[in-house]
């Protein structure tokens, strides 16, 4: 639960491959993990499409700046377009992120003005997100 008392509205199963560095013999700042594909469960039912990226910025400190955006294509051929920022301590094995959604899709209209917040756990070969609606102010 969220400190808000809140279910998680949605989670998403994403599947990775080892991050890339774009300077592979310092094994960063920068790094590109490639999204293969994943799934999505509870409000929200179906894929993750391959192809989306999730771009990490290493601090000297090594703190992870995370930058991921993706499609999500729902069981009812809706498609909505992820994007999410967050930040993951040196060796911490949780994250929070913020997650924003875009459909053009009038049935899932309602994810263009919702807010989310991610609570991410880093695992082999995947990434796991519980994803918080924020309260509406």
């Amino acid at each position: 639960m969220t400190p808000f008392g809140q279910e998680a509205a949605f989670q998403l199963e994403v599947e990775v491959l080892a991050p890339q560095a774009l300077d592979p013999v310092s094994m960063g700042p920068v790094r590109v993990v490639s999204i293969t594909g994943g799934r999505v469960l509870g409000r929200l039912e179906g894929t993750i499409l391959p192809g989306g990226t999730d771009w990490q910025t290493v601090e000297a400190d090594g703190s992870v700046g995370i930058e991921a955006r993706y499609l999500l294509e729902l069981t009812d051929g809706a498609r909505i377009e992820l994007q999410s920022r967050g930040r993951r301590g040196a060796g911490a094995g949780a994250f929070w992120s913020s997650i924003w959604l875009r459909s053009a899709d009038p049935v899932h209209a309602w994810v263009n003005a919702a807010q989310f917040i991610g609570l991410g756990r880093k695992l082999d070969g995947h990434v796991a997100i519980d994803a918080f609606a924020l309260p509406e102010s």
